[in-house]
Formats: C-alpha cells, structure tokens, sequence
C-alpha cells in the first residue's frame, strides 16, 4: 500500500514539474500561474497544493534538486593532494560536471534563457562556491600556504565554470562534455592567453 502510494507521489511530481518547465519555456517563469501548471500536468489546484506551497516553493525544490545532483560531483579531494593537482583526475570531474548538465540539457538552457528565473545563474554560482569552500577546508587548503587567497581562487573558478558553461548550452551544447572539459581545464591551468596559442612575454 505504501508502495503505491509513493509511487503516485512521485508520479505526481514529476508531471508537475515536467509541466512547470514545459510551461516556462512557453510562456516565461513570471507569467506562469498554479491554474497554468495543473491545467498542464492534468491534475487539479487542490493535488498541486498536497505537494507544494506555492510556485515559488516548487521551482526552489526544483533547482535544489538539480543543483544538488550537480555538486554532488564537485571533489577537489580526489585531485588535490599536498598542494599537488592530478590533471587527469581533475578533467575526470569536470567532464562529469558538464556530463551532468548534458543530460539536464533543457532544464539549464530554459533557466539560463531570458524566459527563465532571475539571478539562477547567480543563484548556481553561490551553490557551487559553497561546495569549493567546504571541500577546501577538508584538505585543509590556508591562505598563507598560497599566493592566492583561496576565496579568490574560488570566485574565479566557479565564475570559469559558469561561464563557460552559459556558452555551452546557449549555443545548443555545440560540443561533448569531454571536450569542454578539456577546454576549460586548459583555460583554468595554463590560462586564456597561452592556452589560445599566445606567446608571454616578460
């Protein structure tokens, strides 16, 4: 009995949210309604209110989900040891990171569309930050120990990332997760100029 009952609960959610991206990407995040939503996902108002407050408590639930799966993968532990960085198993992650977000393909390029939610782009910056900070304090990562402060060092990072992925799925995940890996671990370890072909000079 409880069985069935959890799975018509799950069945339910998903069509709710199934409908709820279908919806933002049809008609935008701020003109959608409760009445849009379960019109959509064929239940009635009172079935969407048993599982969620309102809409904005189903799109936090949403993101929480999707983001939580995503830095679930973030573990600068595996490639950090002693201050030393295993190339090999950093690009692992980072392919895994953009793996991910390829198989929520249209859930980011919904939500990072101008039909999407304000500041979830910010919003994913701050996940994934937080995430960094918590993994460096594991390896015990301090700032004297560096050049650069490890916050800066964070804000840097998850900015790369975030924006380099912005351009992937803005421009309709053009390249494979392997290979944008590859790419932004360059752009990351060597830097943009000398990974683009430049010559530096002193």
């Amino acid at each position: 009995m409880f069985k069935k009952t959890d799975l018509r609960v799950i069945r339910t959610r998903k069509m709710i949210k199934e409908s709820f991206i279908d919806l933002i990407q049809e008609k935008g995040y701020e003109s959608i309604t409760i009445r849009d939503i379960a019109d959509n996902a064929l239940i009635n108002r009172a079935t969407f209110y048993l599982h969620y407050v309102d809409k904005q408590d189903l799109v936090d639930k949403l993101i929480d989900e999707v983001f939580e799966e995503l830095t679930d993968i973030i573990n600068p532990c595996i490639y950090i040891q002693k201050k030393r960085v295993n190339i090999s198993q950093f690009q692992s992650m980072i392919e895994a990171i953009f793996t991910n977000i390829f198989h929520h393909a249209t859930f980011y390029q919904i939500m990072l569309s101008e039909k999407g939610v304000y500041g979830f782009n910010r919003r994913m910056q701050e996940v994934i930050q937080e995430k960094f900070r918590k993994e460096f304090a594991t390896i015990n990562l301090q700032e004297q120990k560096f050049s650069t402060p490890p916050e800066l060092l964070i804000h840097f990072i998850s900015s790369a990332l975030i924006g380099t992925v912005e351009w992937w799925v803005n421009n309709d995940l053009v390249y494979s997760p392997k290979h944008m890996a590859v790419q932004l671990v360059h752009l990351v370890t060597i830097g943009p100029l000398q990974s683009s072909g430049f010559e530096i000079e002193a």
